[in-house]
């Protein structure tokens, strides 16, 4: 009864936080345990975008191998996004005396990923239909995805209780880690590939 309730709180959180609602913040476990357990959103997650990546592959012709590459590139730069991302945030913390709310960060961080996954996968399926082409439905995805990091920063300030401007520079970073994972797992893939071969 105790799980139900805090899933219940965090999908709570996720709502009052996706509409910019201060309450939100609160609502998100606040110890280690339930911060590891958190962990397990992005992993469920983590399918729609590799079904998303394969579908949108400019190759329709994609050979088994190769989509297999792009999945484990996908799946490892999660994993550095994640890492990198929510180290750099435990570095701001502890330089800010903020530690105490680090975990309640990290909680919500991946919890939030919920909305964003929600607003996208319509779109997803309406691709993979055939309703709309990638570079119809690419537009909508991009503005979900900086509104996301828009209530990312909006989290931040409550959380960790520091002003709306570090809060955004938080946010921006988490952007750039993103970007900069991916950019990372790609040129190691090549790299390798080309080492194997």
């Amino acid at each position: 009864m105790a799980g139900n309730s805090i899933i219940k709180n965090n999908i709570l959180g996720c709502l009052e936080v996706a509409l910019f609602m201060p309450s939100g913040a609160e609502r998100f476990c606040a110890d280690r345990k339930g911060m590891l357990r958190s962990f397990l959103i992005p992993l469920l997650v983590l399918p729609l975008t590799l079904i998303t990546v394969i579908a949108a592959h400019p190759d329709p012709n994609l050979s088994t191998d190769t989509a297999k590459v792009l999945m484990a590139v996908y799946s490892l730069r999660t994993v550095v996004y994640l890492s990198a991302f929510l180290g750099f945030v435990y570095f701001m913390a502890k330089g800010m005396d903020r530690l105490e709310n680090f975990y309640r960060f990290a909680t919500a961080n991946n919890w939030l990923v919920l909305p964003a996954t929600i607003l996208i996968a319509p779109l997803v399926i309406l691709f993979m239909n055939g309703a709309y082409s990638w570079s119809e439905v690419y537009p909508l995805m991009v503005f979900i995805t900086l509104y996301s990091y828009a209530y990312t920063a909006f989290m931040a300030t409550y959380v960790m209780r520091i002003p709306m401007e570090l809060a955004c520079f938080i946010a921006i970073a988490g952007m750039a880690i993103n970007q900069t994972a991916l950019d990372v797992m790609k040129w190691t893939a090549v790299n390798v590939m080309y080492l194997i071969s």
